[in-house]
Formats: structure tokens, C-alpha cells, sequence
């Protein structure tokens, strides 16, 4: 048997980096971008993907995200394109179990000082941050994030030198709006954790909505539906007021929050956000936020919810989850309403606000001039971001003060309750968003012609972009993409494609060397 696993082990597939011979560019029929640049394989053969980042020395570090059953990797490639593993370190025995050990999905990595800070979750499915060095040694920076539900913890940024260098992280929020209900014990989390729910960062009185749904577990000793108010756990209906979470003993969901590289100082910069995918940090100090919108689904499903991207100057600000869409609109508006028949079981008609934001004591998101930089269409998916350098290749004048944006794609058909996308599809591409203007305009700037993944295409089916989650620039002033690889939802579970993650490389035409 211990024969059989390593042999399986010593099957499965890694990284390989393209020779410089082998890196054809790729034709402009299949992707598009820009003028003056080649895009080019760089890396293939990774699995699931989730970010990467440059450490003092050069070396580019990928996170393997450990998804759809695989364990989460974090594998290094040296300037002269040598690779090798910080976790885990040496080879692990699947009937072994580790002394230390991570879990997936690996929400965002960044490396500072000789440290590689990883966000994941551990074998409760709690959100933690870790710091790596190049031995394998680890020390917890933050453990106990609420991470059971929807989402976990998110991307990691730290501000450029001379700012004070404090790590700044996202977390998601447990549901889709605010409600746990059927589409989440469909997800799975809710049977595995039962008093999983959206933690508030400060107390909130609600107005009274109590959400019907069939209980799963109906039986005759037990009862044909079940009623939910928001923040509470799945079946819990005698709630009217939801306390704050005990910070920073405890940690609220749906924020973006900040502390010292050893893990002190715990702050919370915004709450009220739904899933926090990118963060990035402007030379300013200014908080840069990508946050992907409510989706057709659940107890208390959102209809066109888009995508956005936020810049947060103040601490303690509500971005006005889950009341408000992520254009910082009132929910009950006529466009973010589903379809009639998902939302009458429950014993409602429409969407309305579910907080009593008089008596809570919250303002209404400030100004969209002030917090939204930039707005995408509905299911875009949103990922992680870099600003353009002020220095290298890409500083010319068309993109001053622009940053990039990956772009996902959708997660239907379990994001729009089976309802087709309409074509052409959003997302699939990178973008870029001119944040000086109000509100940011956003072009493309790398997408296949066909629109949609690569998969999906009839020409450049193996080299066009498939899933774009990471964008960031390399030391020698390239524009690495990292792409996350074949993925599907069936019923409400990822699928993905073993060894189709890659990394391209966008960069100056005629420019004979492509390394880190």
C-alpha cells in the first residue's frame, strides 16, 4: 500500500517552466493586448493556482490554492528558473499524517523581509495567517478568522517602503446576503458547521425578517421547514438583535483588517464587504479593494449585483453589506430584484433591507465619488490587482496611475440559479481602470477575440487565457498573469482540471529574456 501511494504521489503533476525556445508568442487572433507587447507562456503545469509575488532576492513565489481535493503548495522559481517547494517541505506520506499542516483555499501570499505570509484555513476550517521562511519553519501571524462559510480569508498586502509595513488582509462573508439557507448546505459548510453564520463587527438591530425554507433534515420527528434571520445560524428564527463580535478577541466577517507583521496591532479597516478577493496598497498608503457582488442564489437572492472596485481612506468604514450592492445602492431597488418565484417561499415578495440602520447606528455608504473606483459587470469575478509601475515598460502616459485587474469569470450555473449568462460573457480577461476619473473607467487590456475561456474556444483552445486570478508586475518590469486553470460548478461544487493553471508573461516586443 505505502508503495502504491508514493508511486501515485511521484504521478502528480507540477510546475514546469517554458524554455526560452519554447515560448512562441501568442497569436493576437486567439488574445488580444496591447500594442508594442508579446504574451507568452511562461509556467504551466499548476494546479489551481491562487496568487504569486517576488520575494528581496527575486525568486517568484506561486501559492497552489489546494482545491477540489488537492493539498495547497507553495512553490518558488528562482531567477535562473530552478524550482523548488516551501510547503510542503520534503516528500509528505498520505497516511501520515504532518505535525503541521495547511488547508485550502489559499486566499493571498505576499513576501516581506524574508517571510512569506500565506492566508488559508486549518483543519476546522478557520481562517489563519502564516508566515514561511525558505526552511519549511512557520509561525502563526493570525489564527481564528471566521472562514467556515462562503468565503475564507483573501488576499494579503503590504504597503511599500517607507509606509509602515502592516499586513492588510481580507475576509469573505459566510453567506450569499446575509441569510444561511439552503444554497449553503447545498455548499456543504453548513452541515459540517452548524453555528456557522455572518459575525457583525459592531451591533445590529434587525427588522424583524425571518426567512422560510425546507429543512433538508425534515423527518417525522422533526419539522417540514425551517425559519433564519440574518446573522444567525441556519435555523435560528428568535433573534432580534445581533451582538458585535468581541474585538479583536473575536473577528468580524465581510471586513478588510490590518495588523503589525507579528501579528499585534489588530485593526479593522472596513466592514460591511462581501467578498474581498484583491487588495492593494497605492504609494499613498490608500487601500485599494476588489469585491465581488451578491449573487442569484439562496434564501435572499441579488440579481445583477456587479462587481467593484473601492478605495477606503477611513477606518471602521461600512461599505453597506448586506443591505447595499456593491455600487453602493439600496438593495430594493428594482434592478437587484430576483425573480418573484425564489423569494415568495421564504415568505417575502421582494428584497428590502433586513438591518435597522437608524437604531444601529449606520450611515448609508458614503458617496460613490468618494469609495467606488471602479464598477464591472455582474458575475466578472473579480481578482486580484497591481497598480502600473512608475517605472519600466509599462510607464507611458496611457497608463499613468492605472491598475490592472484579473478577472475570474462566473460561477454559474450555481451563481445565477441555473439562469444562462448572457453573451458575450464578462469576465475571462485582465483590465485595466483609470482611477483618477469618477467613476474609474475600465478597459480591456488582455482577453481572448472569442470571448469567455479558453476552453470554450474554437482557435487557441490550449494557449488563450482560461481563468485570470493574479496580476502583478516582476523585478525585471514584465507583466506577469497568473491564470488559475480549467474550473467548472456542479451542484455547488468546484471541478477543476489537474496541471492547466499557467503563468503568462506580457512584455515588450523584441525583448530577448524573460526572468523574474
Amino acid at each position: 500500500m505505502l508503495a502504491g501511494c508514493l508511486l501515485a504521489s511521484g504521478c502528480a503533476t507540477g510546475p514546469t517552466v517554458v524554455l526560452q525556445s519554447m515560448r512562441a508568442t501568442i497569436d493576437r487572433r486567439i488574445t488580444e493586448y496591447p500594442d508594442g507587447f508579446e504574451l507568452k507562456p511562461f509556467i504551466t503545469g499548476l494546479n489551481c493556482p491562487t496568487g504569486i509575488c517576488w520575494d528581496d532576492s527575486g525568486n517568484l513565489i506561486i501559492a497552489e490554492g489546494g482545491m477540489d481535493g488537492r493539498d495547497p503548495r507553495i512553490i518558488y522559481v528562482k531567477p535562473d528558473n530552478s524550482i523548488g517547494y516551501i510547503y510542503p517541505v520534503g516528500t509528505r506520506i498520505p497516511i501520515v499524517e504532518p505535525g503541521f499542516r495547511i488547508y485550502g483555499p489559499i486566499g493571498g501570499i505576499v513576501a516581506c523581509r524574508g517571510k512569506i505570509y500565506v492566508s488559508h484555513r486549518d483543519s476546522h476550517d478557520m481562517g489563519v495567517i502564516t508566515a514561511f521562511d525558505y526552511s519549511g519553519d512557520h509561525r502563526t501571524v493570525v489564527a481564528n478568522l471566521p472562514a467556515q462559510g462562503d468565503f475564507g480569508v483573501t488576499d494579503l498586502a503590504i504597503p511599500p517602503p517607507p509606509a509602515d509595513p502592516r499586513l492588510y488582509f481580507g475576509v469573505g462573508a459566510a453567506t450569499n446576503s446575509g441569510v444561511v439557507g439552503l444554497d449553503n448546505w447545498e455548499e456543504g459548510w453548513v452541515r459540517q458547521h452548524r453555528q456557522a453564520c455572518d459575525l457583525a463587527y459592531q451591533t445590529l438591530s434587525l427588522l424583524g425578517f425571518r426567512f422560510d425554507a425546507v429543512n433538508p433534515e425534515s423527518s417525522i420527528f422533526s419539522p417540514g421547514s425551517l425559519v433564519t434571520v440574518p446573522f444567525e445560524p441556519f435555523g435560528t428564527s428568535d433573534v432580534v438583535e445581533i451582538p458585535a463580535v468581541d474585538f479583536p478577541l473575536q473577528k468580524p466577517s465581510a471586513a478588510i483588517m490590518s495588523v503589525a507583521l507579528d501579528g499585534g496591532d489588530p485593526r479593522v479597516e472596513a466592514w460591511g464587504v462581501h467578498d474581498p478577493v484583491g487588495l492593494a496598497l497605492n504609494d499613498f498608503g490608500a487601500i485599494y479593494v476588489a469585491d465581488r457582488g451578491m449573487e442569484l442564489r439562496g434564501t435572499r437572492p441579488i440579481d445583477n449585483d456587479p462587481d467593484a472596485l473601492y478605495q477606503v481612506n477611513l477606518p471602521g468604514t461600512w461599505l453597506g453589506w448586506p443591505d447595499y450592492s456593491t455600487s453602493l445602492e439600496p438593495i430594493y431597488l428594482p434592478k437587484y430584484q430576483p425573480p418573484r418565484w425564489m423569494v415568495i417561499p421564504t415568505g417575502y415578495p421582494n428584497i428590502r433591507f433586513v438591518i435597522d440602520h437608524d437604531t444601529s447606528n449606520l450611515k448609508a455608504p458614503a458617496p460613490v465619488s468618494d469609495l467606488l473606483r471602479a464598477e464591472f459587470p455582474w458575475q466578472s469575478g473579480v481578482g486580484k490587482m497591481a497598480f502600473i509601475p512608475k517605472s519600466g515598460p509599462f510607464h507611458t502616459s496611457r497608463y499613468e496611475g492605472e491598475v490592472l485587474v484579473a478577472m475570474w469569470g462566473d460561477r454559474a450555473p450555481f451563481s445565477t440559479s441555473g439562469r444562462p449568462i448572457p453573451s458575450p460573457l464578462p469576465g475571462y480577461r485582465v483590465v485595466r481602470v483609470d482611477t483618477d476619473s469618477r467613476p474609474g473607467r475600465v478597459m480591456d487590456f488582455i482577453y481572448n477575440t472569442q470571448g469567455g475561456p479558453a476552453s470554450m474556444l474554437s482557435e487557441g483552445s490550449s494557449v488563450g487565457l482560461e481563468r485570470p486570478i493574479d496580476v502583478k508586475f516582476g523585478p525585471d518590469g514584465n507583466l506577469y498573469i497568473l491564470d488559475f486553470g480549467q474550473a467548472v460548478y456542479k451542484h455547488a461544487q468546484l471541478e477543476t482540471e489537474s496541471g492547466t493553471g499557467k503563468i503568462f508573461v506580457l512584455m515588450p516586443a523584441g525583448k530577448p529574456k524573460t526572468k523574474p
